[in-house]
């Protein structure tokens, strides 16, 4: 039986093998994959919600935390030597992820110890480049994406200049960002000149690189458009629930140095006296909250409701004629499976896993709808807001086509991140799209080093874009200038060949005499 207060003996261990088998333990006990071999670094500041912290996840792509990571092992190689003698510059290095002992999903069953296997971890690698080496940066409108910069800038009013910027600093200080702050505010609206120019004063471009090499996945998300009403009845019967007052969340960085910004959800059970998982999607439609009085509002299209928890918000057009957005407040903590990927595991055709393509299928097979979704155990919870807007994890309201997801584990929010993908218009014809966005929100789905997920807006036209996108990218972090990475550490010299068994070595050849 594992102790309830599992970290006590954590703290505790007597060598390092305890440590690591005891911090796998506490893991399993809250119904997580544990981390393996986990590293000895400074215990972490507690995330600030600064320009880049990252805070409880919110929307994209079904709204959850960054994925966990470790030590920093990743750097920068110098390549703008006017940058290199900055005397009180500080030192950060990109993190990287540990190896999980389990493949499992934070909230699926431990499993036994012969399902236990290492995972590949990535690692973010940054290379510092100028700004002439970055695709496309001269043709951007740069003061349009200022609205975003200073939505993240918003964040910083209340926290000390000290304050660590995403988890465990990996977006340095607070005191790196303020001059960028304070230069945006100065920009008037349009003028494209001073805002490059303000962008290349401050910030410096880093190419980023994962395991797999530069290109990582990139989509999109939207918000969805919603029909519904505050009562029951009528066409109205799916129901928008509302947190339950018995989810929990649990911030594994209380327990573990490395746990990154790791969170997993349930309810405690008192009889256990541990957190155990909450019900999944198909209990919670037969009626697991019935009687709590959790129903925000009701609308009349379950497919819609379904995009609205993929998505992370939604935008309700209310039968008295009013508008209700609604924002991410919770989520079970289950498996997220996408619907288009179920689908397709069911040998249907191409292009069923769109968005469009989802909606084509059940609009043809409505008696299938709940199979299909309940496939998905994860559920989202929202909450009524109060602004108009879909509102990010870090606490702002996203800027359309300014504005992405990522992992926060190795990007903090409010980064701005010069992103070179391809992208589809409103009728589906798909062109190199190059921009410069601001990390300000997190996914289920979005986890790597490299790994995008871009807030296209509200509209219609949004919603054609985000269902058709989905393909390969690149993308640069723009960090201060006074903000020093480390460069990557230099590959080991190649060993010298050695002859195979029995062959004998060739002598060298002998230097020909100069006539």
């Amino acid at each position: 039986m594992i102790p309830a207060r599992g970290a006590f003996y954590v703290r505790h261990a007597r060598s390092q093998q305890m440590k690591q088998m005891m911090t796998w333990l506490v893991l399993v006990a809250l119904g997580a994959c544990g981390r393996a071999t986990p590293s000895a670094p400074p215990t972490p500041a507690q995330e600030a919600p600064g320009p880049a912290a990252a805070s409880a996840s919110g929307p994209g792509s079904g709204s959850g935390p960054g994925s966990a990571s470790g030590p920093s092992t990743s750097g920068a190689t110098g390549a703008d030597s006017s940058d290199s003698s900055d005397e009180n510059a500080d030192v950060v290095a990109a993190p990287a992820c540990p190896p999980c002992p389990c493949p499992c999903d934070a909230t699926d069953t431990p499993p036994s110890s012969a399902a236990i296997s290492p995972s590949v971890r990535d690692k973010l690698t940054l290379t510092r480049v100028p700004f002439a080496e970055v695709p496309g940066w001269e043709a951007d409108r740069h003061a349009q994406a200022l609205p975003a910069i200073l939505a993240s800038c918003s964040k910083l009013d209340d926290v000390t200049d000290d304050a660590p910027m995403g988890v465990d600093g990996n977006g340095g200080r607070a005191r790196h960002w303020r001059a960028l702050c304070k230069g945006a505010r100065a920009v008037a609206a349009g003028d494209d000149a001073a805002a490059r120019a303000l962008l290349e004063r401050e910030l410096v471009p880093y190419a980023a690189e994962g395991r797999e090499g530069p290109e990582g996945k990139m989509t999109g998300y939207y918000v969805q458009a919603l029909r519904g009403s505050r009562r029951r009845h009528g066409k109205y019967q799916t129901p928008i629930y509302g947190r339950p007052k018995d989810l929990v969340v649990v911030d594994l960085a209380a327990f573990l140095p490395d746990a990154r910004g790791r969170r997993i959800w349930g309810r405690f059970d008192d009889k256990k006296g541990a957190v155990v998982p909450y019900a999944t999607r198909a209990e919670i439609r037969r009626g697991h909250l019935r009687g709590q009085g959790l129903e925000l509002l009701w609308v009349d299209d379950r497919v819609d409701a379904l995009f609205a928890q993929i998505q992370g918000s939604g935008r309700v057009a209310l039968d008295d004629g009013t508008e209700q957005w609604i924002e991410f407040a919770g989520k079970n903590g289950r498996s997220y499976r996408g619907v288009g990927k179920i689908l397709r595991e069911l040998g249907e055709p191409p292009g069923t896993g769109t968005m469009q393509g989802i909606r084509r299928y059940f609009a043809a097979h409505p008696d299938k709808f709940d199979e299909i979704a309940d496939q998905n155990q994860s559920f989202v919870f929202f909450a009524l807001s109060k602004k108009p807007g879909a509102v990010g994890s870090q606490g702002v309201v996203l800027t359309p086509r300014r504005s992405m997801a990522v992992d926060r584990a190795f990007v903090a929010a409010g980064t701005p991140i010069w992103v070179e993908t391809r992208a589809p218009d409103a009728k589906g014809k798909v062109s190199p799209w190059r921009q410069l966005l601001v990390a300000q929100d997190t996914g289920e789905g979005i986890r790597g080093a490299v790994r995008g997920d871009i807030y296209w807006g509200d509209d219609e036209e949004a919603t054609q874009i985000a269902g058709h996108m989905g393909g390969k990218g690149r993308y640069w972090l723009l960090l201060p200038r006074r903000l020093k990475v480390p460069a990557p550490a230099a590959a080991p010299a190649p060993a010298a060949p050695t002859s195979p068994p029995d062959t004998p070595t060739p002598a060298p050849p002998r230097p020909r005499r100069r006539r």
